[in-house]
C-alpha cells in the first residue's frame, strides 16, 4: 500500500483538542435540567400584616429621578426602592431590529425589591417595602457634582422617621451610595432586623441560553489567618438551583453575561443567606435572594451605609475599585485566565487603539498571535517532513521486528536519535497550543468591547451569525446555520487535507508494508467536530479561527515551498546517521582496544 505519510503527533493533538472540546461544550450546554430543591427555609417578601391606615392606601405611587452621565435611577415612594436602572451609554437586544437597539434597563418594574423587617416595642412587624417614603431633601454639592436624596417613611405606629438615602456622582459613575438611618425611631423590641433582597435579572442579549450560562453570584468572603485577613472570590453554579451560608461576606455580585448588580456592605456581612434560582424561560434569567441579620446596638440609634454597582463588566473599570470585583468577569480558570488577562486581552487593546473595526481587529490580532507562534509552528513542519523522510527506514524496522515490539521500538527509538529527531517535540508542540486555543471560548463571549459591533453580515461578534434558521433543532448544532462556522470548517477541512495529501516523498518507494489508511477518519473528524460544536458560539470566535486556518495554509505553502529543503534535510539525516554510524564503531573499537591491553598485561 502506498504510505499515507501519517503525522502522529498531529493526530494526537487533535484528538485532545476534541476531547477538550466535547467537555467543554457538554459543561457549558448542559442547562436543560436544573436541579430541583425544596425551598424549606423563611422565604422572602413573604406578605405579612402591618396595619395601613386608609389614608396610606388612598396614596398614589410616586417616582424620582436620580441620574449622571451613565446612570438614570427611578425611586419608588412605595417602598423606597430603586424601581428602575438605566444604562445611558449601552443597548439591549431588539429581536425585532435582530440587533442592538433598546435602552438596557438592569432593573425595571419592580425586578429588584429590597426591605427592612423588624419589630417595635410591642411586638408588631414592620416590613419597609409597605411603607411610603417620600422625598424630603434633594441636595446637591457644586464642587463634587454629588446629588443626595433623602426618601423618608412615617412610622406606622407612632412617631419617628426612617430614612432611605441615595447618592449618585455627576461624571461617569456606576455606583450609588445607599444609606439606611434612623429618626427618633422607638427602640426595637431586638437589637437588629433582617436586610431582605430579591433580583430578577432580565435578557438582555440575542441567545437567551447562552446568556444564562454566563449569570451567576459571585462573592467575596474574608480569610483570617495569622498574618492578618485576605479575601477570595468565589460563585454559585450558573447552571443549577443553588442555596448557602456565607460567612463573612466582603460583597455580593449578580452577574451577567455584560453587566452586574454588586452589593457592597460598608461593615463585612457576618452571615448572609443567598439563593439562586433558575428561569427555563420567559424575560427573566434567575432570582436571586439574599437574606441576612443585621445587628444594631441597643437603645440607640442606627446608621448603615452600601455601594450599589451597576454597570459594564469592563476590566479596567472594575480595577478602579480595588475590591476584588474585576474577578467576576469569566476568563477562564487557572492558567487559561492568565493567557487572556495578560496575553490576549493586551493585544487587543493594544489593536483598539486603531479605530479600525472590531472584526478587522480580530483578524490582526490573529496575524500577531500566529507570527508570535511561528517558530513552533516551523518546527512541526521541519518534523513533520524529517518523519517523512525517515517513513521507509521505520517501516524496514517495523518489518524485521514484526515479531519483538520490545525491539522494535528499541530499533526505532535508536533512529530516531541517530537522526536528531525527537519524537516527542511535535506533541509537546501540539499541547502548548491547546490552552491557547481553549482560553478563546473564554475570551470572546465575555469581551465586553466587542458586544453588538458588527462585521459584514455578522450583527454581534459576541454572538452567532446566523444566514439560516432552521425548523428544527439539531442536537450539539443548533437550530440555525453560521456561514462563519461553515467558512471555518471548510478552511480546516482543507488545510487538514493540504497537510496530509499523501504524497510521498522523493526518497520513497512503493512497499507492501501495510499502513493504517483509517486513522485519516480522525484528521477528517476534526472539521465535523468544530462545525458541530461552535456553531453556536460568538461569530468573533469563528472568525479567529477561520482566520487562523487561512494564516495556516499560507504557512504550509510558504515554509514547505521556500523554507524547507526536503533535499537538503534528507541529505543532513544521512550525513547524521554516517556520524552516528562512526562514531559508535569507534566506541566498539576503542573498547575493544582497552580490553586487548589489558589482557596483555
Amino acid at each position: 500500500m502506498k504510505d499515507k505519510n501519517l503525522d502522529y503527533n498531529s493526530i494526537i493533538g487533535l484528538i485532545l483538542i476534541s476531547f477538550v472540546l466535547i467537555i467543554f461544550t457538554y459543561i457549558n450546554n448542559n442547562n436543560s435540567n436544573f436541579r430541583k430543591q425544596d425551598f424549606n427555609r423563611k422565604e422572602f417578601f413573604t406578605k405579612k400584616e402591618i396595619f395601613i391606615t386608609e389614608k396610606d392606601k388612598r396614596k398614589k405611587n410616586n417616582f424620582f429621578l436620580l441620574e449622571n452621565n451613565v446612570l438614570k435611577l427611578k425611586i419608588s415612594s412605595l417602598g423606597g426602592g430603586i424601581n428602575e436602572v438605566l444604562l445611558k451609554k449601552y443597548k439591549a437586544y431588539d429581536s425585532l431590529l435582530s440587533y442592538h437597539a433598546k435602552n438596557l434597563y438592569l432593573i425595571k418594574n419592580y425586578s429588584f425589591l429590597y426591605k427592612l423587617s423588624f419589630l417595635n416595642q410591642e411586638g408588631l412587624n414592620i416590613d419597609t417595602n409597605t411603607l411610603y417614603f417620600q422625598p424630603f431633601s434633594l441636595e446637591k454639592d457644586e464642587i463634587s457634582g454629588i446629588q443626595t436624596l433623602i426618601m423618608r417613611a412615617k412610622n406606622p405606629y407612632g412617631k419617628g422617621f426612617l430614612d432611605y438615602i441615595y447618592t449618585i456622582g455627576k461624571k461617569n459613575q456606576y455606583d450609588i451610595g445607599f444609606s439606611i438611618q434612623t429618626r427618633n425611631f422607638p427602640f426595637f423590641k431586638k437589637k437588629g432586623f433582617y436586610l431582605n433582597l430579591e433580583h430578577k435579572m432580565l435578557s438582555l442579549e440575542k441567545d437567551r441560553d447562552w446568556e444564562n450560562s454566563y449569570t451567576q453570584v459571585y462573592y467575596s468572603v474574608s480569610n483570617d489567618n495569622s498574618n492578618g485577613s485576605s479575601a477570595s472570590v468565589k460563585y454559585l453554579s450558573e447552571k443549577k438551583t443553588e442555596d448557602i451560608n456565607i460567612y463573612k461576606a466582603n460583597w455580593i455580585a449578580h452577574k451577567q453575561q455584560f453587566f452586574s448588580f454588586i452589593f457592597v456592605p460598608e461593615k463585612v456581612l457576618k452571615n448572609v443567606f443567598v439563593r439562586s434560582e433558575n428561569f427555563s424561560s420567559g424575560s427573566f434569567l434567575k432570582k436571586i435572594q439574599f437574606r441576612t441579620f443585621i445587628n444594631t446596638e441597643k437603645n440607640k440609634e442606627f446608621h448603615l451605609s452600601f455601594r450599589l454597582y451597576f454597570g459594564p463588566l469592563d476590566l479596567n473599570l472594575l480595577k478602579k475599585y480595588q475590591n476584588g470585583f474585576e474577578n467576576i468577569i469569566p476568563f477562564g480558570w487557572g492558567f487559561l485566565k492568565w493567557i487572556n488577562k495578560y496575553f490576549f486581552l493586551i493585544v487587543f487593546q493594544f489593536l483598539e487603539k486603531t479605530n479600525l473595526n472590531y472584526g478587522l481587529i480580530i483578524v490582526l490580532m490573529t496575524i500577531v498571535v500566529k507570527l508570535i507562534l511561528s517558530p513552533i509552528t516551523y518546527k512541526q513542519y521541519k518534523l513533520s517532513a524529517m518523519m517523512k523522510l525517515i517513513r521507509p527506514e521505520i517501516e524496514k524496522l517495523n518489518y524485521k521486528y514484526r515479531e519483538d515490539v520490545f525491539k522494535r521500538q528499541r530499533a526505532i527509538m535508536e533512529l530516531y536519535h541517530n537522526v536528531g529527531i525527537n519524537p516527542m517535540s511535535g506533541c509537546i508542540s501540539a499541547l502548548f497550543q491547546i490552552p491557547i486555543f481553549y482560553s478563546l471560548f473564554k475570551f470572546f463571549p465575555t469581551l465586553i468591547n466587542l458586544r453588538g459591533k458588527s462585521f459584514f453580515w455578522v450583527e454581534d461578534l459576541t454572538s452567532y451569525d446566523s444566514i439560516l434558521k432552521l425548523p428544527f433543532f439539531i442536537p450539539f448544532y443548533g437550530n440555525h446555520v453560521s456561514l462563519l462556522t461553515l467558512l471555518y470548517s471548510s478552511a480546516l477541512l482543507f488545510y487538514t487535507k493540504l497537510s496530509n495529501n499523501g504524497k510521498r516523498d522523493f526518497s520513497q518507494k512503493e512497499s507492501d508494508i501495510s499502513s493504517i489508511p483509517n486513522m485519516n477518519f480522525i484528521l477528517y473528524l476534526m472539521p465535523i467536530v468544530m462545525l458541530l460544536f461552535i456553531n453556536s458560539y460568538a461569530s468573533a470566535l469563528s472568525l479567529y479561527y477561520l482566520t487562523s486556518n487561512m494564516i495556516n495554509i499560507g504557512f504550509f505553502f510558504f515554509i514547505k515551498e521556500l523554507m524547507l529543503d526536503e533535499k537538503k534535510i534528507f541529505e543532513k539525516i544521512q550525513e547524521k546517521k554516517i556520524i552516528k554510524r562512526n562514531s559508535w564503531k569507534k566506541i566498539i573499537k576503542e573498547i575493544s582496544n582497552k580490553r586487548d591491553r589489558n589482557a596483555t598485561e
